[in-house]
């Protein structure tokens, strides 16, 4: 990777919006010193984003001023031009959107690479800077994405719904089966209820989880294949399972660092074409 000058410790200011929660997170070289997690919100304006993200800055050791790079990361479209706006309102600093033409070069075997997500795409260039060239990331969020890097880019994967997501899709199309706490059972045959939910919700994703992984790990058909978790449910999982070698919360957002710093594609909105 092409090392810009640079001072040797800057700070980096990323932020990776999910369809559920948001990450935002300040680093000084490659550590994290700060971060926080929002709800996503779909509909909003640059000044309510910029007003969300003053509140917590101001809270923080780290001032705007000492900001050097600023990067975003979205699967949500629409809060693109909005986040945009607001970061470069608020620290005053080019802020470089993760997307097929701003990802460091990465490859990716997609043949319409635009439709691969930029969350997807931050896990692998996270890794490609640690020097994996081959690997698997399951990122567990609203939906649970198997990223596979193969030779040093992006492979594909597999998208499955979320832990989250098949409680809500269940509850909402089952009449009698009522929404439950996400937590692991005692055991798997439950004797009530909302214990069988939780036992067919957690149990039956890591029946899911390692099926793919090891489907996966075949058909690379490359030995000694590492595999990564991330995303909010990953820490609830990674303990019930031996498939998972690394659990890195802050994964996504290194990739989104990395870009922050090293891209070339900066995205500029003018502030006073304001969102519809």
């Amino acid at each position: 990777m092409v090392k810009k000058s640079q001072t040797s410790q800057p700070y980096s200011f990323v932020v990776d919006v999910g369809n559920t929660h948001t990450v935002l997170g300040i680093y000084k070289g490659d550590k994290v010193v700060d971060h926080w997690r929002l709800t996503t919100r779909k509909e909003t304006t640059s000044d309510e984003v910029m007003n969300r993200i003053g509140g917590l800055i101001r809270f923080s050791d780290i001032k705007p001023e000492k900001i050097n790079y600023v990067g975003l990361s979205t699967v949500v479209p629409v809060l693109e031009r909005p986040w945009t706006k607001a970061l470069q309102a608020l620290l005053k600093r080019p802020v470089q959107v993760v997307n097929s033409d701003n990802c460091l070069n990465c490859p990716i075997a997609y043949p319409n690479p635009k439709t691969l997500g930029a969350d997807r795409l931050c896990n692998i260039i996270a890794l490609r800077n640690r020097g994996y060239k081959n690997a698997i990331v399951v990122d567990m969020g609203t939906a649970t994405t198997f990223d596979v890097m193969k030779n040093g880019g992006f492979a594909g994967g597999a998208i499955i719904p979320g832990i989250s997501a098949s409680l809500d899709v269940l509850t909402e199309k089952a009449a009698r089966l009522l929404p439950v706490s996400i937590e692991w059972p005692s055991k798997v045959i439950a004797d009530n209820t909302d214990d069988a939910i939780r036992s067919g919700l957690m149990y039956g994703f890591m029946a899911e989880l390692e099926t793919l992984v090891a489907k996966i790990k075949a058909e690379l058909g490359v030995k000694n294949v590492p595999v990564f978790a991330t995303g909010g449910w990953g820490k609830m999982v990674v303990g019930h399972t031996k498939c998972i070698d690394t659990y890195d919360p802050y994964l996504t957002l290194d990739g989104v660092r990395l870009v922050a710093i090293y891209g070339n594609v900066a995205a500029e909105f003018d502030r006073e074409n304001e969102e519809d």
